[in-house]
């Protein structure tokens, strides 16, 4: 086992953990106080799309979402000049997701913004230069720790969306987004320590495999 490797496997397990011990103080304050009880808040979106196509949603959940998310989030995060070509090409795929139309089939929307993305990221390869970039770089590599931390709690926002239609925010919403800040903090940490994106890519996409593996599974 490398040590790229070994860093990736202690982060995992790391994470799990938490997500363990979040559980447990969660349960404990509900308890305590039941008006921060979060049962009208569900994923009733997931929930419906695993029992209606779960090769879908397996699709969707540990092979695009982690790729898109990823991109979005931890290509700041000491940046390579692919990285950075990378963050510039994922907002607007992201931005083109939401017009398109939500009648169009799910692969086709798929195929096409993965088109979209390779277009993207091809120009900015050959548009942004790479020793220009490398002061920018340098930048923003400077303030990664701002960076990392900033990325990691929007991460988590943006999760918000799963439980309601428009963004809000209180106590119980708080509660189920916490353990997606820590994921952000871990993605965030297993790509500054193993310096490559594929690495939180991975990570983020294990991350969802497992429980979405059990929910399928229980079905």
């Amino acid at each position: 086992m490398t040590a790229k490797t070994k860093i990736f496997t202690r982060s995992l397990v790391l994470l799990f953990g938490i997500y363990i011990l979040l559980g447990l103080l969660r349960l404990l304050l509900i308890k305590l106080y039941p008006q921060f009880s979060e049962t009208d808040y569900q994923q009733s979106q997931l929930q419906n799309l695993l029992q209606s196509n779960p090769l879908r949603a397996g699709i969707m959940i540990i092979l695009v979402a982690p790729v898109i998310e990823e991109l979005m989030f931890r290509t700041l995060i000491k940046p390579s000049h692919t990285d950075l070509v990378l963050f510039i090409a994922a907002w607007p795929v992201f931005i083109a997701a939401t017009y398109i139309p939500p009648d169009v089939h799910w692969f086709f929307k798929v195929s096409f913004l993965a088109v979209v993305l390779a277009c993207l990221t091809y120009i900015g390869t050959q548009l942004i230069n790479p020793f220009k970039a490398r002061h920018l770089r340098s930048k923003i590599s400077s303030w990664y720790i701002p960076i990392w931390i900033l990325t990691s709690i929007l991460f988590g926002l943006v999760h918000i969306t799963n439980y309601v239609e428009t963004f809000t925010l209180n106590v119980p919403l708080f509660l189920l987004i916490v353990p997606r800040i820590v994921a952000g903090f871990i993605f965030g940490y297993i790509k500054i320590k193993n310096k490559h994106l594929g690495w939180s890519i991975a990570m983020h996409s294990m991350n969802n495999a497992i429980p979405i593996s059990m929910l399928l599974l229980a079905h």
